[in-house]
């Protein structure tokens, strides 16, 4: 009986030895393969044939963006404001009229004197797939720069690569967030969830 035991406790520790690798190999992998594609603000600006620069939606409060949100509009207006001249995607989430983020980004953006012709907002952008897909789909990109955290930028970046989109991403990171740390643990899981989509089941 003990040894019966014994076995089935040293099989469930090789299998979660083995998970544990297979998912920092993947975080690692998505990481590695997409770091040389993060470039700075005034890279992003002296870049030729864009076709939109691309927010990723992030959490709010109430009528106001959160902090991190404020802070990738902010970068994507000072690219803008820059010399790039192409039109900016809003994409988030609007599952109600209780919660748009694209509504308080769009006005945040309108707040800061941006042309609104210049705005396009995709309210489906319910996740980071789904706004790159959106781009690519909806709105015919072929070019774009992705303004999000540094964090967040290799996994926009993964995705937009498996779509045939060129894309470049700038890192909004101004400040300390007090949820950087869940954020990036978050987000291993999240590197995985989309190689998987991604690799094996997307196009």
């Amino acid at each position: 009986m003990k040894s019966a035991v014994k076995k089935i406790v040293t099989a469930l520790l090789v299998l979660c030895f083995a998970v544990c690798v297979y998912v920092l190999g993947v975080n690692f992998y998505v990481v590695g393969s997409q770091k040389d594609r993060i470039v700075s603000r005034q890279q992003a600006q002296q870049l030729d044939d864009v076709d939109y620069i691309l927010v990723l939606g992030c959490g709010i409060k109430g009528n106001r963006p959160s902090h991190m949100l404020e802070d990738r509009l902010l970068e994507a207006l000072a690219i803008a404001d820059g010399g790039q001249d192409c039109k900016v995607i809003l994409s988030g989430d609007n599952s109600g009229d209780s919660y748009n983020e694209v509504g308080v980004m769009k006005n945040y953006m309108l707040e800061k004197g941006f042309d609104e012709e210049r705005i396009i907002t995709d309210d489906t952008g319910f996740s980071t797939g789904e706004s790159i897909e959106n781009a690519g789909e909806k709105y015919d990109a072929e070019k774009i720069i992705i303004v999000t955290q540094h964090f967040h930028d290799y996994r926009a970046l993964f995705i937009a690569q498996r779509m045939g989109i060129d894309a470049v991403a700038v890192a909004s990171d101004p400040r300390q967030y007090s949820t950087w740390l869940w954020s990036n643990i978050r987000e291993v899981a999240a590197r995985n969830k989309d190689f998987i989509k991604y690799t094996f089941f997307f196009g």
